[in-house]
């Protein structure tokens, strides 16, 4: 017997007080079921439904659709409601059945079963999974009734009835069905009675707790809800699939970034472990979590299912699984599914702020959703490559081609511009006005997005509105708790306004939600470069340098560190053994300027000179390269020419605690330029 898995919304029906009715007028009874089958098997065809078998007077059937099987049985519960009226009772469910032409099982049938055995005549019950899907439904209202144990089912199950076209909601206390047993009257009287002798003895275990745990390191009963979701496996086998898993991992880690009370490592220390073999307990001593979140996807033409597994790391234990079934066009819709169903297995309660935004679906277009998750590839590449950058920002204007209220697509768009920014690609300048327009287009289209007010917040930053960027940075995070690039442009701020404390604050947020980045653990260095702590830059870089030894970044911010100390040499040979810009870096020829090594030290100046006839290049590097010449005037007019680029916004903040250019802080020119940017 041919046997395949599919998801389906499975419905149960049966009439109520059939079989006494039958005792009592054997050819009425008769009439009603015939009526009964009749009206199910019209009305079920209408809806695109799938009747499996009669049994008696009861029915059980699928659905492709959840939506058009909860219309079915309003509809079914309208027919049965008119005189003569049947007494039906009706209960739905969606879940992974093995199907075939003879029959189904799975669990989903048989809590299906389950969930029809509680309603009443005339009522439609479902499960939680089925509300879910009927929140953005308008026109069809729910009521809770009760959170459920049933027989052989280990997981308490809502419940929901359907009030929509005036069908009746049954009370909770009258309840009855296929549920666990309840405590017998005499056993609740002994149990009772019981209680005060446990009380006694609770009073005593509490206290014997209470000294344990006081007199030694046992570890909290909640663990702290910290996460990482490991890159999923790509089922498919193939590139295309390949990039689409990724941006499934992607969004997912941002659904759950959402949530107020979950900490998620983010994107770049988690794809870390794409294809790794180490096991579960490793993955999370190396990023100090206590879950993890592993899974796989197909994509089988428009249809996609993504099996997700929730582990307790510490424990190397599952808590919760399950599969997700639907089309490309609903990805968003299984990511809230995701994310909603983790919450609860956590026992994180949800807010309804934290439950809108999760639910909100960015896009229904397809082709809209595959050209976003291909310029976030670029983008997220790193190393500032200008013919990445233009890939990107080219991926994410024909996402917004194919949907224009795509808000993500925009906030795409202006994060790339400030990538030609951080870089030092473009004129910041120039770039600001580029990314304020679709910035602010994302703002008009969602106020709601966390990645509105982030890139809102790096704007304001690199023009040196420091309120109002520190004022968007905090609602990044009000809205997405775990957004790393608020929280690291918070600690610039903090930084550059001589404050030690918040920006270590800020910064060790960072390098928890995003341990192995060694992105922002050269911006920490560097913070420190800034505020003339260059041996705790030193200590932290160190560690960094022993998991990537050959990171370009880590060794630039350690050379720069070095050189705060006035260790030229020692710096000349980090920059020098970088295996990019390993002999033209303008760092590097500030070096060999203070070491005297001048004839090096012009040939990279000339090398900046030059390249700048052709691309732009941030006049403030030049200037440092004046400056380790000894070269005070060009170096001002270099900073003054900067400034008018619109400045090099992590550069210019620090110009007042900068090392290099102290010499000038009596200088009238200097100040004048700090009173600009203060």
């Amino acid at each position: 017997m041919a046997r395949n898995r599919q998801l389906a919304a499975i419905m149960f029906t049966d009439i109520e007080g059939y079989t006494s009715l039958m005792q009592k007028d054997e050819s009425q009874a008769i009439s009603i079921r015939g009526r009964h089958r009749k009206t199910f098997e019209i009305t079920t065809e209408a809806f695109n439904g799938q009747l499996i078998q009669y049994f008696g007077d009861g029915t059980l059937s699928v659905f492709k659709s959840t939506i058009e099987a909860v219309e079915c049985a309003i509809e079914l519960q309208k027919a049965f409601l008119e005189e003569p009226n049947i007494p039906v009772r009706i209960g739905i469910h969606v879940g992974d059945i093995i199907y075939s032409k003879e029959d189904i099982i799975g669990d989903a049938v048989n809590i299906a079963s389950r969930i029809e055995s509680l309603a009443v005549a005339g009522s439609v019950l479902v499960s939680d999974k089925i509300n879910d899907q009927l929140r953005n439904k308008g026109n069809i209202n729910t009521e809770f009734i009760d959170a459920v144990d049933f027989k052989n089912v280990n997981r308490t199950i809502p419940i929901f009835a359907v009030t929509t076209g005036g069908l009746k909601v049954p009370e909770k206390e009258s309840l009855k069905g296929k549920t666990k047993p309840k405590e017998s009257k005499e056993f609740e009287f002994y149990r009772k009675k019981s209680l005060y002798v446990l009380g006694f003895l609770s009073i005593i275990i509490l206290a014997l707790a209470y000294y344990v745990m006081k007199t030694s390191n046992v570890d909290s009963i909640k663990k702290e809800a910290t996460l990482v979701v490991i890159p999923f496996e790509n089922m498919n086998n193939d590139d295309a699939s390949d990039i689409f898993t990724d941006g499934i991992t992607e969004d997912i880690i941002t659904h759950l970034s959402k949530i107020q009370n979950l900490q998620v490592i983010s994107r770049v220390s988690a794809m870390h472990y794409k294809n790794s073999n180490k096991t579960i307990k490793e993955i999370a001593n190396e990023l100090n979590v206590n879950y993890l979140l592993e899974g796989s996807v197909r994509v089988n033409n428009n249809q996609v299912r993504i099996n997700a597994n929730l582990v307790d790391a510490k424990e190397d234990k599952n808590l919760w699984a399950d599969n997700y079934d639907n089309t490309l066009v609903e990805i968003f819709k299984i990511q809230s599914d995701v994310s909603r169903d983790i919450a609860s297995a956590l026992q994180i309660t949800l807010s309804d702020n934290e439950v809108l935004r999760i639910d909100n679906q960015p896009t229904k277009s397809a082709e809209a959703y595959t050209a976003f998750k291909e310029g976030q590839r670029y983008l997220h590449q790193g190393g500032g490559k200008v013919e990445e950058l233009i890939k990107a920002e080219d991926l994410f204007k024909k996402a917004i081609e194919y949907d224009p209220e795509f808000c993500r697509a925009y906030v795409g768009v202006a994060e790339t511009y400030m990538e030609y920014i951080f870089w030092g690609r473009e004129s910041p300048k120039k770039m600001l006005e580029l990314a304020s327009i679709p910035a602010l287009t994302a703002l008009a289209i969602n106020s709601n997005d966390g990645g509105v007010y982030g890139v809102l917040g790096a704007i304001s930053y690199y023009k040196y509105e420091k309120e109002v960027a520190i004022r968007y940075l905090k609602k990044a995070i009000e809205i997405n708790p775990s957004y790393v690039g608020a929280y690291n442009k918070l600690a610039w701020i903090y930084a550059f306004e001589g404050d030690l404390k918040l920006m270590e604050e800020n910064f060790n947020k960072v390098l928890k939600l995003d341990p192995l980045s060694s992105k922002y653990v050269g911006d920490m260095v560097q913070a420190y470069y800034y505020l003339n702590e260059f041996q705790k830059g030193i200590d932290l870089v160190d560690k960094s340098l022993n998991r990537f030894p050959n990171d370009n970044m880590l060794i630039w911010t350690k050379a720069t560190a070095l050189s705060g100390l006035e260790k030229y040499d020692a710096a000349i040979s980090l920059y020098t053994s970088r295996s990019v810009a390993s002999n033209t870096n303008w760092m590097l020829g500030y070096c060999y300027g203070k070491t005297g090594q001048y004839d090096k030290a012009k040939r990279i100046l000339d090398y900046q000179l030059d390249k700048n006839k052709k691309v732009y290049v941030p006049a403030y590097m030049i200037a440092t390269i004046y400056m380790g010449l000894g070269e005070k005037e060009n170096a001002l007019k270099y900073l003054e020419r900067d400034y008018e680029f619109g400045g090099q916004g992590l550069f210019f903040w620090g110009l007042k605690h900068d090392i290099k250019f102290r010499v000038f802080q009596n200088e009238p020119r200097f100040i004048a330029l700090l009173n600009k940017i203060d």
